[in-house]
């Protein structure tokens, strides 16, 4: 008799071998790779490293800063300023110093927990593949189904509604959690000098880009000059109008016309849709590799000194994902919280190991329809808005940032900053780019609506990825909450499959 397991069961199995196999290989911080006048060095045990330009010193690091030496040179060469540039290494025992000239590269040492990380990679790249195709198919399809422009106005009037109350009670709780737990209090002078040290150079392109939030520019962006370049860049916004408005038009031409054109896109819809269950089949072996390669670049040292911050995140999370969520599915949606998350186990395994909702939503598209008996016409329509504007958890993560941010630096927000803070993370956690780190560029118009340092930024980039697989989960949790309870309101929700 052959064992099989579940395909959730076995993606559980990859992310549990995943953390060993990366805690076991994990990337030594204590050493790194130069490679210097086409020769590979491994420096180790140094004391102090620092990079010279001519007689001046641009930047020392101590012993534990291996993040923050790497980080530093990837800089320089991105912008092109490594010529001159050589770098001094001051070992404890002898004190004597190497130096070193014509540098072309340094890095972190090898190690095969992080090496397998292309694995995972891989996936990502197949499942943000699938996405496109598959929105614009399965939303032209879904639209010309509605039959009338009062009927998708209605939809979407629920719909915007749904995610705005979900956003305003994600951000507020999050802020009256920050609050009371004062994670920001609980960090040392010393450890907030060796964040800023190690990651100043990781938030230099969010922090340059200078991000300014203009909601009659971002309406107006979602009107595409041209399809195919929304297409081909994956704006999901530009994919959705572009969609909706020609599912539309096939409803008011003859139907002889227009039935093979919506045949053809319920073709591709049906081919992405079996392409995913091919594609999900690689989930446990992707999943391995993407959480091995996180822990063993990322290590658990961090976690104890922005435990607070961590911990602050994490429940407000938990409490919008698994708390405000069920409760709106069982109230609103009228189905069992238990059987909702049951369905639905493999897309949050997925939207937690990519850290992406957009790469996560041919999955999505897949179970909800198939498992938690929403029909095309809702989740075609549902999804892909849900991925593009409702980001409940990085809305809540944006506002428990600043004020941590505000309380480590000794701020003390007055009731007009924090209501700032509330309005800013709302609209910025819809406007946040469906992909991995988009974040943190959008923390940086919240800090300084309120004016707080964006330096600041770097006491939290060190656990930024592991918050950004939480609240991935999150937003993907609120996506599909909102497809049950619209396809209930609607009166066409079908019966929920746990099983396998």
């Amino acid at each position: 008799m052959k064992l099989r397991f579940p395909l959730h069961i076995q993606i559980l199995i990859g992310f549990i071998l995943g953390i060993i196999f990366g805690a076991v290989f994990i990337v030594n911080t204590g050493s790194f790779l130069l490679t210097a006048k086409n020769s590979e060095i491994e420096i180790k045990d140094w004391q102090q490293v620092s990079f010279l330009k001519g007689d001046s010193t641009l930047v020392s690091f101590n012993e534990s800063s291996q993040s923050g030496i790497v980080r530093y040179f990837e800089s320089l060469k991105k912008d092109k300023k490594t010529e001159g540039v050589k770098l001094n290494v001051v070992y404890p025992a002898s004190q004597e110093i190497h130096t070193y000239e014509n540098i072309s590269a340094i890095q972190k040492t090898s190690s095969i927990g992080a090496d397998i990380k292309p694995v995972g990679e891989i996936f990502i790249r197949l499942l943000n593949m699938i996405a496109v195709p598959l929105v614009l198919a399965s939303l032209i399809v879904g639209a010309a189904s509605l039959h009338d422009v009062k009927h998708l106005a209605k939809l979407g009037g629920k719909l915007l509604v749904l995610f705005l109350f979900t956003a305003a009670i994600s951000v507020a709780l999050a802020q009256v959690l920050t609050i009371v737990i004062q994670p920001g209090m609980h960090m040392t002078p010393e450890a907030k000098t060796h964040l800023v040290e190690a990651y100043r150079d990781e938030i230099k392109s969010p922090v340059q880009q200078e991000y300014k939030m203009d909601l009659v520019e971002f309406l107006v962006n979602i009107v595409p000059k041209n399809p195919f370049r929304g297409l081909a860049e994956g704006d999901f916004l530009q994919i959705v109008f572009y969609a909706i408005l020609t599912g539309l038009v096939l409803c008011y031409i003859p139907k002889e016309r227009a039935k093979p054109v919506i045949a053809f896109f319920e073709g591709i819809t049906q081919a992405m849709i079996k392409l995913v269950e091919k594609v999900i089949l690689m989930a446990p072996l992707a999943v391995f590799a993407l959480i091995s390669a996180t822990v063993a670049e990322f290590g658990f040292s961090i976690l104890g000194t922005l435990f607070w911050y961590a911990l602050t995140c994490i429940i407000a999370l938990v409490l919008v994902g698994f708390v405000l969520y069920p409760a709106l599915v069982k109230f609103l949606g009228k189905v069992s919280p238990v059987k909702y998350f049951l369905a639905q186990k493999q897309v949050m395994a997925v939207a937690f190991t990519t850290s992406s909702s957009s790469a996560t939503l041919p999955v999505t598209i897949d179970v909800t329809e198939n498992r938690l008996g929403v029909p095309n016409k809702i989740a075609a329509f549902v999804l892909p808005i849900g991925t593009t504007i409702n980001k409940d958890g990085t809305a809540l993560y944006q506002a428990v940032a600043a004020i941590f941010i505000a309380q480590v630096y000794g701020f003390d927000l007055s009731l007009a900053q924090q209501f700032t803070i509330f309005i800013t993370c709302v609209i910025t956690g819809a406007a946040t780019a469906p992909v991995a780190g988009a974040g943190l560029i959008m923390l940086v118009v919240v800090l300084n609506a309120v004016g707080l340092p964006v330096e600041g930024i770097a006491l939290i980039v060190g656990v930024d990825r592991i918050i950004n697989m939480c609240r991935s989960s999150v937003n993907v949790i609120g996506d599909t909450m909102a497809s049950v309870v619209l396809a209930k309101s609607e009166g066409v929700l079908g019966e929920i499959k746990v099983k396998d």
